[in-house]
């Protein structure tokens, strides 16, 4: 078996062609209520998916995506007025920093907790050092198009990373969608 023959690779698609199946059946219900909020903002989970937040018709919107490779659906909520946590993430570097695989890079950033009306909490992590991040325009969203995106690609992979250059730039935007 080749380099891109073999059971992972397999599954890998397979799982890449699941997600954006459920991505395209959302963006064409969103599409089909109306939902063409003027811009969002998204930020990359450890487990692969993301969560988008933004502000449409006066409210606050929440939209947290499947992990990849799990059977989770879309998750796509709207309340008045959000309630969440906000937490400053500082960690602090080891060693060398991750220089040449010596310690560990140092983590810079906020994390908004929001809590769902079910209970449970949603993370929207905007850390230097740990994930990536994207805010974009409604004519540009790569989650509301409802064509199939070139050769299923996830999502995520649109995402900047957050460095250190980037992160209080992150961190002010988002303030503008939770009403700070």
């Amino acid at each position: 078996m080749g380099l891109f023959n073999s059971q992972e690779e397999y599954e890998r698609k397979a799982n890449l062609k699941k997600l954006e199946d459920k991505r395209v059946a959302l963006a064409q219900r969103l599409a089909r209520e109306g939902f063409a909020p003027e811009k969002m903002l998204f930020a990359q989970l450890e487990n692969g998916g993301f969560t988008a937040v933004c502000r449409f018709q006066g409210r606050f919107w929440l939209i947290v995506s499947p992990g990849f490779g799990t059977d989770e659906e879309f998750i796509c909520e709207s309340y008045d007025a959000p309630d969440f946590t906000l937490q400053q993430i500082h960690v602090k570097a080891e060693g060398m920093g991750g220089i040449f695989g010596f310690g560990k890079k140092g983590e810079t950033g906020v994390e908004y907790v929001i809590h769902r009306a079910n209970g449970e909490d949603a993370r929207l992590p905007l850390v230097a050092g740990r994930n990536s991040w994207l805010e974009t325009l409604m004519n540009k969203n790569p989650l509301l198009k409802t064509q199939r995106r070139r050769g299923d690609a996830n999502l995520v992979w649109d995402f900047k990373p957050l460095d250190l250059s980037t992160i209080e730039y992150a961190a002010h935007v988002a303030k503008g969608y939770f009403g700070e």
